[in-house]
């Protein structure tokens, strides 16, 4: 019989009784979570920040629409709406609204998430033409974060170990217009060797965790489970981050974080992974990185001093979950661990399909008016029945990708149909800029108009079929326009409500 999360009870129990299991479970979290009283720095503000609910934060990536811009909107419905100090992308509101309500996310200009998950891949802090491995990506926001930090010209690898967790991660990044991650499905604790001549420049290890730092009543998302819970946890994470380790470059760095506040699934696994070898070591995070530093004993386990370079927050140090983040490098002299491939294992490189790529280039030039040019950087390829853009991937020379399970070669551009080529609206919010013709453009209001209703009639307005919807000057997706009524075709996924991640 089916259990809701993190409840032992069946989901088709009274309500009375789902009622008393989460309060159950409620109350042996907060006494679980008294263990951190001696290292807390201010108690009453964090036993209040446990009896709140947690805020609403929006991450704005900034590539289609500013933070400014965003927040003008949100306001503008009188919504409140806060800058946060903790990250330049962030947004805190304050609204009963679901997130996934916000005509801003639906729109793809925003996505919900913690301000304390930007944490981590401000730290990692990507840059331009670097690979990049999210080793546990899913559901996403910390990969579309990635990909603004780097302007969106770093080769991103997303992975994920559930291939369901996948498909929502494909999700997450298609609605953000991110072109320059390939998704693929790994145990990142058996993550296979780089090709040859390749390595990965930057790791990002969000590890699986109990999540107790999740905790904040009425609704948590932690299910308690102690001590049992603890060492689960930490022979996972301890091999996620032996093999993070063995993946990365000279030179190149890691970060490690988890949404836990325990000790033992943090400061532990990074000593004990780096109690092995001598080429890590434990590095200092931005200073702008708020928190406790690092710990370097707790209950009789002594750890190295360089661990208080990490920093443990509490909800109260950001108002929103538990966290802890820890960047380490690797010695430029470092002598690379993880072997690859075999000169005569089969090789796969994924490079442009000649043929939909020409097919590509001339639908989106002669229905949008998108120049050849847009796709100069972009590898095309065929997957299914779509066509996919791939970009900052070496073009010329294609990706190598052997040995790995690619979910999804980057951002679905077209739909193979029939009749052709059609443009799908995440290959139409990635171009943008780029569409000059068949483009609707409609100002705010019209905008939420059409979101709420689904249809607006535009008189003899523009050419009929398949167009553009813009908002504001930014596109948000497809629409057919016939006998002057514009209906709204972006997918029912990207109106469902999204829980802040």
């Amino acid at each position: 019989m089916a259990t809701r999360r993190g409840d032992r009870r069946p989901a088709g129990a009274p309500a009375a009784d789902r009622r008393a299991g989460r309060d159950e479970r409620i109350e042996t979290t907060r006494r679980w979570l008294e263990r951190y009283l001696p290292i807390v720095d201010d108690a009453a503000a964090w036993h209040r920040a446990l009896e709140q609910p947690a805020p609403l934060d929006l991450l704005v990536p900034g590539r289609r629409r500013t933070r400014d811009e965003v927040a003008r909107t949100l306001a503008a419905r009188g919504l409140d709406v806060e800058r946060l100090d903790a990250s330049p992308y962030h947004l805190r509101v304050r609204t009963d609204a679901g997130a996934g309500t916000l005509p801003e996310v639906v729109f793809g200009f925003a996505y919900p998430q913690g301000v304390s998950s930007a944490l981590a891949p401000l730290a990692l802090a990507p840059r331009p033409g670097e690979r990049v491995l999210d080793l546990c990506a899913a559901p996403g926001g910390k990969t579309v974060l990635l990909d603004a930090l780097a302007g969106g010209e770093a080769e991103i690898v997303a992975n994920d170990r559930s291939r369901g967790r996948t498909g929502i991660l494909v999700q997450s990044l298609a609605r953000q217009a991110v072109d320059a991650a390939l998704v693929v499905c790994h145990d990142g604790g058996a993550f296979p060797s780089p090709a040859a001549g390749m390595a990965w420049d930057a790791i990002l290890l969000d590890a699986p965790c109990t999540g107790e730092g999740t905790f904040r009543v009425p609704s948590p998302r932690y299910d308690p489970r102690g001590e049992r819970g603890l060492a689960e946890a930490h022979g996972l994470q301890v091999r996620l981050l032996t093999r993070a380790c063995d993946l990365l470059a000279p030179g190149g760095r890691i970060v490690y974080a988890t949404c836990s506040l325990a000790p033992e699934e943090n400061e532990a696994v990074i000593a004990e992974v780096l109690a092995g070898r001598d080429d890590m070591t434990v590095a200092d995070l931005p200073s702008r990185t708020p928190g406790l530093a690092g710990l370097t004993r707790w209950n009789g386990a002594h750890w190295p001093d360089a661990m208080q370079r990490a920093r443990r927050v509490f909800p109260h140090h950001t108002g929103s979950w538990g966290f802890f983040v820890a960047l380490l490098r690797k010695r430029e002299d470092a002598v690379r661990v993880a072997r690859p491939r075999r000169e005569d294992a089969p090789r796969v490189v994924l490079r442009d399909d000649d043929e939909l790529r020409r097919a590509t280039v001339a639908h989106f030039a002669e229905r949008f008016g998108v120049p050849a040019g847009a796709f100069d950087r972009s590898i095309v390829t065929a997957r299914g029945r779509s066509g996919w853009l791939l970009h900052a991937f070496d073009r010329a020379a294609g990706r190598d990708v052997s040995r790995l399970d690619v979910v999804a070669p980057g951002l679905r551009a077209v739909h193979v149909t029939r009749r052709g080529l059609r443009a799908s609206s995440a290959g139409l919010r990635a171009l943008d800029r780029a569409i000059t013709a068949s483009r609707i453009d409609l100002d705010w209001n019209e905008g939420l108009a059409l979101l709420e209703r689904g249809a607006l009639e535009r008189g003899g307005e523009g050419p009929g079929g398949h167009v553009a919807v813009a908002v504001d000057g930014t596109v948000i997706g497809g629409g057919l326009l016939r006998d002057g009524r514009l209906e709204l075709e972006i997918p029912a996924a990207w109106r469902q409500a999204s829980r802040p991640e």
